[in-house]
């Protein structure tokens, strides 16, 4: 059952109202756009799992989307937490297209499409992070604390996932969406 469904993000319908009003020409209209750009592709990669949690029987399932929880001085955001009687799962949503390789070493996801390379932060360190803050949060609000299962979802099915072949842990966090239903159960 879906307990908070995802909505348009805020920043989203500002970017829209700047883009309307900004000037073709305007030095920082690029940098709007592709701001705009990352946003729309996080909200659709979201939106694009609506279907595969369809598919979890709703009377075993709380499904939340764009949690904000305070742990301590600081927040920490989880895209997509799923309750069970059993479980947590905490579903990092990431919507990139391409080549995809997860550089534990590094830390970092490279993302590489037409022969152009680009970094981003490593997703399966941002999950495991999350679920650190939410067990921390669970513990805080005096509550048992009941096994957290932390996944990437790669949200573009045509994307190639690539790893260290010596990496033996980050592989079992990172699943394509059509693997929700099956890899939560």
């Amino acid at each position: 059952m879906i307990v908070k469904s995802k909505t348009k993000p805020l920043l989203m319908h500002q970017l829209e109202a700047l883009l309307n009003r900004i000037p073709d020409n305007h030095s920082k209209r690029r940098f709007i756009e592709e701001d705009y750009a990352k946003q729309k592709a996080g909200y659709t990669g979201e939106r694009s799992l609506e279907y595969h949690l369809s598919y979890l029987p709703e009377k075993d399932y709380y499904i939340f989307h764009d949690l904000r929880l305070s742990a301590g001085k600081h927040y920490f955001q989880i895209d997509i937490l799923i309750l069970t009687p059993f479980f947590i799962s905490i579903l990092e949503v990431k919507n990139i297209s391409g080549s995809l390789y997860i550089n534990s070493a590094f830390t970092q996801l490279v993302r590489t499409i037409e022969d152009k390379e680009e970094g981003f932060p490593d997703p399966v360190r941002q999950v495991k992070r999350q679920a650190y803050h939410l067990k921390s949060w669970i513990e805080d609000q005096k509550f048992p604390v009941p096994p957290i299962e932390p996944l990437v979802v790669i949200g573009n099915e045509r994307s190639v996932i690539k790893f260290d072949p010596r990496d033996k842990i980050n592989p079992q966090l990172v699943i394509p969406s059509s693997e929700i239903p099956y890899k939560i159960n």
